[in-house]
């Protein structure tokens, strides 16, 4: 029988883009392929970190609890996208991952990764990669939210997660006013104003929670022209 790993579709946006064919066949897939609906828990803040996931279809967002009790929604993961590494540090994981729409992921035991890291030392350039690329999404998002306006924001947020879900005139968008406030850091009274301005502008509408985007150019004006790095 074929290694599913070896024919997995995002194989090389995984961890398992380093390995070479032989040493992904010798593992006789050790991924778990998981559906889960939407509004469902994957793992949780300060839980034991035993496994890593790889999302291979649907969103999920990191969201962490601050000290005054609020959630805050640090990413949102599309596919491709790996989450829980730290489990590789002997870590708790640092985040809670909840599915906003169904999802499949492949989990991945703290078991195997130990051994895949012991026999691959390409794997090591892949989890430092991972981790590079993760902090710098924060601190890109970070700049954003200093330096942007609330219009600025939004139109940068829309753009960006066009481009992240294939760039069509149409996209999902499971985030509700408050989620989407809570990402940019602005108020959900802020949010729900900018788009009933912009449906009466003929910028985008909405339908069944998906957002249609009529004019780019508009938005790209009131984003100040830059998308690139913003929570991606």
């Amino acid at each position: 029988m074929d290694n599913d790993c070896l024919s997995c579709p995002v194989r090389d946006e995984s961890l398992f883009g380093a390995l070479p064919e032989e040493a992904v066949r010798r593992l006789n897939n050790p991924a778990e392929n998981l559906v889960i609906p939407a509004g469902e828990v994957l793992y949780r803040e300060n839980a034991e970190a035993s496994a890593s996931y790889t999302l291979k279809d649907g969103v999920i967002k990191l969201t962490r609890t601050a000290m005054n009790g609020r959630e805050q929604i640090l990413r949102l993961l599309t596919r491709g996208d790996v989450m829980g590494l730290e489990c590789m540090l002997g870590q708790r994981y640092n985040h809670t991952a909840t599915t906003l729409t169904p999802v499949q992921v492949c989990r991945l035991p703290l078991t195997v990764l130990k051994r895949l890291q012991a026999d691959n030392p390409a794997l090591n350039h892949a989890l430092l990669a991972r981790w590079a690329a993760a902090l710098q999404q924060v601190e890109m998002l970070a700049v954003e939210l200093g330096t942007k306006k609330a219009s600025e924001r939004l139109a940068t947020f829309l753009l960006f997660w066009n481009e992240r879900t294939g760039g069509h005139d149409d996209m999902p968008l499971p985030l509700s006013r408050t989620e989407t406030g809570e990402l940019l850091g602005l108020t959900v009274e802020t949010v729900s104003r900018f788009f009933a301005d912009w449906k009466r502008r003929g910028y985008l509408s909405e339908k069944a929670g998906v957002v249609y985007l009529h004019d780019r150019n508009a938005l790209r004006e009131l984003s100040g022209g830059d998308t690139s790095g913003l929570l991606g």
